[in-house]
């Protein structure tokens, strides 16, 4: 009897820890509202497709059912190298880490990339 509470309370916990991971969304960034109904936003990612990604999607959540209409966008790379270097050195990289065994470094970091976009909901 003791053993099947034990099993109880540990699928009952792991249920909970299940249905709570499931709950967690994306981060989204903050969005300023500016004159004429414009707002702004900035995605920050370590890729430029995902900082686009956080971008749009706080954009999505502002507007609720209306569409997102871009007025302006701009992508700012921060990385420690260029980024044509920075895509070179991890490329080169991971063939070394291939080949030996050891993976390959990770230069970039989560807030490489910033998109920043004005828009309206319409």
């Amino acid at each position: 009897m003791n053993t099947m509470n034990k099993t109880a309370t540990l699928t009952a916990t792991l249920a909970a820890a299940l249905a709570l991971s499931a709950c967690q969304s994306t981060p989204s960034s903050p969005v300023i509202q500016r004159a004429n109904s414009v707002y702004e936003t900035t995605g920050i990612a370590d890729t430029k497709v995902k900082a686009q990604q956080n971008a749009i999607d706080s954009a999505q959540k502002t507007c609720g059912r209306k569409q997102v209409i871009i007025v302006e966008d701009t992508v700012k790379y921060n990385g420690i190298l260029d980024e044509r270097t920075g895509r070179m050195v991890g490329q080169v990289g991971a063939v070394v880490g291939s080949i030996f065994g050891t993976g390959s470094p990770d230069l970039s970091r989560s807030d490489d990339y910033e998109y920043t976009i004005s828009f309206r909901c319409q």
